[in-house]
C-alpha cells in the first residue's frame, strides 16, 4: 500500500504528532549508536589519561622538590667538605704545624721533655695462607672507600704550672688545623725551687694530613 503526502496530510492531528515523535526516537537512536556512543566512549578515556597526567604532574612535582632539597644538601656537604680541607694539612705544612705546636707550648710556658711525632701507620700486607688456598674461594668482600686523610699521632711529655699545661691545651684548640689531644696522664704536681709548684703532663696530640690518593 503506497502512501503519499496527500494520505499524511488526512491523518488526524495525533496521528501526525505520533509519527513525529517515532522519527525523533529513530533519528535519535540512530545518531546515539553511530556517533554520540563513540563520541562519549572517547570523553571516557581522554577522562582517564587526563586523571592519569594530573597525577604524574603531582608525582613530577614532588621528586623535583625533593631533588631541589637534595641538590642544596649536596652543596652544604661540598662546602663542609671544604672547610674541612683547609683544617687538614698536606704533607709540606706538617713541619710548620709541628713548629705552631712547640711555639704555642712556648707561649704558654711549659717546658718539652718529649716531642715525638709517629709517621703515618701503614698496615702490613698479610702473609699468604697456604690453607686458604686449598679452600674454595670465598666471595669477595666489597672495596671499603679509601681515606683522603692520614692520622699522625705525636707523643708529649712537657712540665710546667697547671695553669700554664691548661693555656697550652687551649693554645692547641685554637690552631687553625685540627689537632685533637688523647690519652692526657697527669702526674702528682712538685714543688721545684725557685720555680713554685710544677706537674708533669704526658698526651697524644694526633693531626691529620690530607692524602691525595692516585686513581
Amino acid at each position: 500500500m503506497d502512501v503519499n503526502l496527500d494520505d499524511l496530510k488526512k491523518l488526524p492531528l495525533k496521528m501526525k504528532v505520533l509519527i513525529v515523535f517515532l522519527i525523533c526516537v529513530l533519528l535519535g537512536y540512530f545518531y546515539y549508536m553511530f556517533f554520540f556512543q563513540e563520541i562519549l566512549a572517547k570523553q571516557v578515556t581522554l577522562d582517564a589519561k587526563l586523571t592519569e597526567m594530573q597525577q604524574q604532574i603531582v608525582e613530577k612535582e614532588r621528586v623535583v622538590a625533593q631533588l631541589d632539597r637534595y641538590l642544596r644538601e649536596i652543596k652544604a656537604l661540598k662546602e663542609s667538605f671544604a672547610v674541612a680541607l683547609l683544617k687538614l694539612p698536606n704533607a709540606r705544612q706538617i713541619a710548620g704545624l709541628l713548629a705552631s705546636m712547640v711555639l704555642s707550648g712556648e707561649e704558654a710556658g711549659v717546658n718539652f721533655l718529649l716531642f715525638e711525632p709517629k709517621p703515618p701507620e701503614v698496615k702490613p700486607a698479610a702473609p699468604p695462607n697456604p690453607a686458604a688456598a686449598k679452600a674454595p674461594a670465598a666471595p669477595p668482600k666489597p672495596a671499603e672507600p679509601e681515606k683522603f686523610y692520614d692520622e699522625i699521632p705525636i707523643k708529649v711529655q712537657l712540665s710546667g704550672s697547671f695553669h700554664n699545661t691548661l693555656s697550652f691545651y687551649a693554645k692547641i684548640a685554637q690552631l687553625s688545623r685540627i689537632v685533637n689531644i688523647e690519652e692526657i696522664a697527669m702526674e702528682e704536681a712538685r714543688d721545684e725551687k725557685s720555680r713554685g709548684r710544677f706537674v708533669r703532663t704526658s698526651c697524644t696530640l694526633k693531626t691529620y694530613m690530607f692524602v691525595e690518593r692516585k686513581p
